[in-house]
């Protein structure tokens, strides 16, 4: 039941990012001449850089499980890398996420590996911090600039933003208490086994998890402006990295239910916002289906080699024993 909710949203989406994209009078079929005119030589080597970006981008997210998951069991930078990427693959399929836990979690050794749940969720809920916090600022230039209409409803999801913003600062002072605090707290009981280890996390590594996930962010940040300038979006730099924040913004918030597809969040949020500043909606609407095919398509099939690889051992294991 789940499954067939989750592909109705996402046809859903789908659908309104194909009328908008119609109404600001773009195609399917310039989308798809759009990628035709890519393939020249200055291109190809922008678009090579692009791709050799993206295990860099990876990396940075391995680097930040790998901290974390210090505190449970030590693992190789690669074991980190195989982990993010089987739990990139899994996530596709599963609500609130539970595919990144589920992957990350599968690949410790340790007796103890549940207790890494508490860590993955730090590592996750400090990336969402990072994407909303540009996205906030990201957000703010784009209500200054366009004024887009229905003010009292964008100035809610401003609202709403900084009291993010507040909050996620709020609990990093307070970090030590969370797990006091979530013990204590009978409806977080469930949960509040998984929490014990955050109080192992000191404030230095906080801040050394905040700056990798930043770090991470800008990687996708370049990303993207070197895939705009590819289909030749020339639209001023800043305009450029708001219209980025915000659809990273969209992007991270619709995964932490997961009911909506990642790249119809991604068309959707493009389309509207560079709506705005008149470009051409089959232009962006190809750029951002290209950094999905390569920042996310790509690593989801990797992953799904390295659980073919599990099963494939798990099999072998069986017949030894």
């Amino acid at each position: 039941m789940l499954w067939w909710i989750k592909t109705l949203i996402v046809v859903g989406v789908l659908y309104a990012t194909y009328l908008l994209i119609s109404m600001k009078g773009a195609d399917m079929v310039a989308i798809k001449q759009s990628f035709e005119r890519i393939y020249s030589g200055a291109n190809i080597i922008l678009l090579l850089i692009v791709l050799a970006l993206t295990p860099i981008n990876w990396s940075f997210e391995a680097w930040k499980w790998q901290k974390l998951a210090s505190k449970v069991e030590n693992i190789s930078f690669w074991e980190a890398y195989r982990g993010v990427l089987v739990g990139l693959t899994f996530s596709i399929a599963t609500p609130m996420m539970l595919g990144d836990y589920a992957g990350k979690i599968l690949m410790l050794k340790s007796d103890k590996r549940l207790q890494s749940i508490g860590a993955i969720l730090l590592g996750n809920g400090m990336q969402t911090y990072v994407s909303i916090l540009f996205g906030a600022i990201s957000y703010l230039f784009f209500m200054f600039w366009s004024k887009p209409t229905p003010v009292y409803l964008h100035l809610s999801i401003i609202f709403f933003l900084i009291i993010a913003i507040i909050f996620g600062l709020f609990v990093s002072i307070n970090f030590h208490r969370v797990d006091s605090f979530s013990t204590q707290n009978k409806g977080l009981q469930f949960i509040s086994k998984h929490l014990h280890i955050l109080k192992y996390y000191n404030g230095i590594e906080l801040r050394s998890i905040f700056f990798i996930a930043s770090a991470r962010y800008v990687v996708f940040t370049i990303q993207f402006l070197i895939v705009l300038k590819i289909f030749e979006i020339n639209s001023p730099i800043i305009v450029l990295l708001a219209g980025i924040g915000m659809i990273f913004l969209a992007k991270t918030l619709a995964a932490i239910l997961n009911f909506v597809g990642d790249l119809s969040v991604r068309e959707l949020t493009s389309v509207y916002y560079f709506s705005y500043f008149g470009v051409n909606t089959s232009l962006i609407a190809a750029a951002t289906l290209m950094i999905w095919l390569i920042n996310v398509l790509l690593p989801i099939l990797l992953g799904s080699l390295f659980i073919l690889q599990i099963k494939l051992t798990t099999k072998k294991d069986i017949k030894c024993s």
